[in-house]
């Protein structure tokens, strides 16, 4: 299962705690693409997704993306108003998520 880093909890936390944002949102991270990731903020899971929560951060990772996730952690790197995610091995391929 997908891992997340003191600094993606933060991120996401952040993320999903602006007035416009529900309260039971989340980072939904899905299939975009043969080996592609995207994020996006989603209102509430989709039925199949897994719901990660740790420390105010709500990441909903759908069924397809699951498998390619399941030895990676979701780090995040912010620079002014822009959040940059990435995905960091615990044991497969390096790879990054780009956001809608």
């Amino acid at each position: 299962m997908l891992t997340l880093s003191p600094s993606a909890v933060d991120a996401v936390d952040s993320l999903l705690h602006s007035p416009e944002v529900p309260d039971d949102a989340g980072l939904r991270i899905r299939t975009a693409g043969e080996s592609q990731l995207s994020i996006e903020i989603a209102t509430e899971p989709a039925p199949g997704d897994q719901v990660i929560e740790e420390g105010g951060a709500r990441v909903f990772v759908d069924s397809e993306a699951a498998p390619m996730l399941d030895n990676a952690e979701l780090d995040a790197r912010t620079e002014g108003d822009q959040v940059a995610f990435g995905l960091t091995p615990t044991g497969g391929n390096n790879s990054s998520v780009t956001g809608e």
